[in-house]
């Protein structure tokens, strides 16, 4: 009874303080002691190949771009949780182009569902169509062995063969 409290005990530990590094809201650079607030610009896309290790690319193969402005400057702008409308090539002084790892892609996910849900109904009817074509066949045999144990096989005409 006390290795499952313990073992509980250090589960919620463990719990907690996982919970208490995924809270932290602006990355800091510890090198130059500098705290950046980014913003999402633009949506999610899909990452190119050579970057697929990121870490930003994972889990989903997805990222964002997203425009970071150091905390200083940024408490003279309110707008800091809404995302950036600016043209990309004019970007304001200070602020610092990085990627986000993001969800999956709706369009992209809806597109792999119905080629998933297409796939399986050709194979679905394929089967179905070889399934009875298959069993009027094996009838047809079953018949003609049944017709010929008990007598009732027909004289073939010249030229034709029996199956």
């Amino acid at each position: 009874m006390k290795t499952y409290v313990l073992a509980w005990l250090l589960w919620m530990l463990f719990m907690f303080s996982f919970a208490h590094a995924q809270v932290t809201t602006n990355p800091s650079n510890d090198s130059n002691a500098t705290t950046l607030v980014c913003v999402p610009f633009g949506s999610c896309e899909a990452c190119p190949e050579d970057a697929l290790h990121e870490p930003f690319c994972q889990p989903f193969g997805n990222r964002r771009l997203m425009h970071c402005i150091p905390a200083s400057t940024s408490s003279s702008t309110s707008q800091t949780s809404l995302p950036h409308v600016h043209d990309p090539n004019d970007a304001p002084k200070g602020e610092i182009p990085a990627w986000e790892s993001c969800g999956r892609i709706v369009e992209k996910e809806r597109a792999d569902f119905y080629e998933f849900f297409a796939c399986n109904l050709f194979l679905g009817i394929l089967a179905i169509t070889v399934f009875l074509t298959r069993s009027k066949r094996i009838q047809a045999v079953q018949a003609r062995h049944l017709a010929a144990r008990i007598g009732l096989v027909r004289s073939v005409p010249a030229g034709w063969s029996n199956d």
